[in-house]
């Protein structure tokens, strides 16, 4: 959970730091991991118990012994074949994957810097901005596909394939930004806490004049002096603005795009309850007006 000041001055960025990111590799390499410990917990009792009742015949006591250590080498062999496949599996990975594997790193780096109340004061002011401003434009996109529409089993083919194709698209355009912006992370030149510490020991040494000067410098130094500026966010800024431009004209294709979807995906059924009482009222005042023009005619005649 982003810290409530990294929310306030930076609330998109915070939101995509927050957000339940996908990582296909680990995924995967979990998966075969937790088949490993399956197929191990029990594959090796069965193998085991083989080597047991083989060796009880032909070896007597010393089968148990036997059947003992068997029971920890097929432990052992078949949780290290699932790491194995699960390895293998990783390296075979698109390079979609591993960019956003790469990203999913930076992303666990920003949210323990977070947690220890360092950003974004470690991370250039531009860096932070850009990956703010960017941030933004991919929320619109994925706000975009909350409408329920995009979501109905109803879609037509081609909404769903654009749908899937922006996302992945928006996923890879801010993984990419933030492999960029992790360059622009480092301790600040000045640090508030050291200075007032200064100011505190001379104020301890009697050193008065002294730490009344220092008192004034601290509180009068801009709030920038006290944040990491970064030799690499030149070089790095023209690519990770073209990034950000591109997201901002995906958003708003996408958006556009939903405004026309709307005439072309089926409205949700909001209410199956509603329709059926409906449709049963309806029936049922055709029932009524049946009977009563049943017993006019009974009377009449």
């Amino acid at each position: 959970m982003a810290s409530s000041k990294l929310k306030r001055d930076f609330p998109y960025a915070a939101g995509y730091i927050d957000h339940n990111h996908s990582n296909p590799i680990m995924d995967r390499l979990s998966a075969v991991k937790n088949l490993g410990c399956l197929a191990s917990g029990v594959g090796a009792p069965v193998v085991a118990m083989g080597v047991w009742m083989i060796g009880a015949r032909f070896m007597g006591p010393p089968a148990g012994f036997v059947a003992f250590a068997s029971f920890f080498a097929a432990l052992i062999a078949l949780y290290s074949y699932g790491t194995k496949v699960g390895t293998q599996s990783a390296k075979k990975a698109t390079p979609e994957e591993r960019l956003i594997d790469e990203a999913y790193g930076v992303i666990m780096e920003l949210r323990k810097l977070d947690r220890e109340r360092k950003l974004p004061k470690h991370m250039d002011p531009v860096a932070m901005q850009l990956i703010e401003a960017s941030a933004y434009h991919w929320s619109r996109v994925h706000r975009a596909f909350d409408d329920g529409r995009w979501n109905t089993s109803e879609i037509p083919e081609h909404w769903t394939a654009l749908r899937e194709r922006a996302s992945q698209a928006a996923d890879l355009a801010m993984a990419e930004l933030i492999i960029l912006c992790r360059q622009c992370i480092g301790e600040p030149l000045k640090n508030r806490k050291d200075d007032f510490q200064s100011v505190i020991d001379d104020f301890a040494g009697l050193e008065i004049e002294d730490a009344l000067r220092g008192l004034a410098k601290v509180t009068a130094t801009h709030p920038k002096e006290y944040r990491f500026s970064s030799s690499q966010t030149p070089l790095i800024f023209d690519q990770a603005r073209g990034l950000a431009e591109q997201l901002k004209s995906l958003a708003d294709e996408v958006e556009e795009s939903t405004r026309i979807a709307k005439t072309d995906i089926p409205e949700l059924r909001t209410s199956l309850g509603r329709e059926s009482i409906d449709s049963l009222l309806s029936d049922l005042r055709h029932i009524k007006r049946a009977e009563v023009e049943l017993h006019e005619e009974q009377r009449s005649d």
